[in-house]
């Protein structure tokens, strides 16, 4: 599934229909001000007080305007996904959302178009268990979303070398066993250059948006010289280019 680099055009124009519409929604009515005041104020060169105009006829054409245009993001969303921009079709439900929250329908498809984004560009990588930090293969994407599901079993032997009561070494977080993240648990991080970032946690599964995009690795949470064996199979999905 192809993603274009930018949807900015798209995601600018209903966005500025949308605040739009919003705007003219959220003005107070202006009979509802002190009209004392007012009067008093028109009164002073001695001519008569102009009655506020009646915006009632207004008030429905902009609901009207609002209807139209949640009709329309709408269909248009839905003809981008089935071209295979789902990206393009997200940025629209959002803007068609911000005029009306509200709308059950817009929620549902909102979701399901963010569920065929972190579903496609599928990619497997196989892991071992035994090894310390490897590239997956794939590179993400700064603030755009990744699905990561982690599926098969290994065996967990931690031997290399006999211990001391100091138990397994941690001073070298980056070598040894991560602090912070269950034993034995896949982990991931993501490389920037020859810069590998702080470790985080995938488990079993993970739905995340990085904030800097590189290299994902892949790694098994366990001590230097350990004799894991098996292999985890790692699915990959969402923003992300392949090498």
């Amino acid at each position: 599934m192809r993603y274009p680099g930018k949807t900015a055009t798209v995601g600018t124009i209903c966005l500025a229909a949308a605040l739009t519409i919003a705007w003219i929604a959220s003005i107070p009515d202006a009979r509802g001000q002190d009209k004392s005041k007012s009067s008093k104020k028109s009164n002073k060169g001695g001519g008569k007080a102009r009655p506020l105009a009646n915006t009632k006829n207004l008030d429905i054409e902009a609901d009207k305007l609002a209807s139209s245009f949640t009709r329309d993001a709408e269909e248009l969303a839905g003809k981008y996904a089935e071209a295979g921009y789902p990206d393009k079709a997200k940025a629209i439900l959002e803007s068609a959302l911000a005029v009306n929250p509200q709308s059950p329908n817009l929620q549902k498809k909102l979701e399901q178009v963010k569920e065929v984004i972190m579903n496609s560009n599928d990619y497997d990588v196989d892991v071992n268990p035994a090894r310390g930090w490897e590239p997956s293969g794939a590179l993400v994407v700064e603030n755009r979303p990744l699905r990561i599901r982690v599926e098969g079993t290994y065996k967990f032997d931690a031997g290399g070398s006999n211990l001391t009561a100091a138990g397994f070494p941690s001073s070298e977080p980056a070598i040894d066993a991560v602090p912070g993240i269950p034993c034995g648990a896949m982990m991931g991080a993501i490389m920037d250059g020859t810069k590998v970032g702080r470790p985080f946690l995938i488990g079993e599964s993970l739905d995340i948006t990085p904030k800097e995009g590189g290299m994902l690795m892949l790694r098994v949470n366990a001590p230097a010289g350990n004799k894991n064996s098996g292999k985890l199979k790692v699915s990959i999905s969402g923003f992300i280019q392949t090498k």
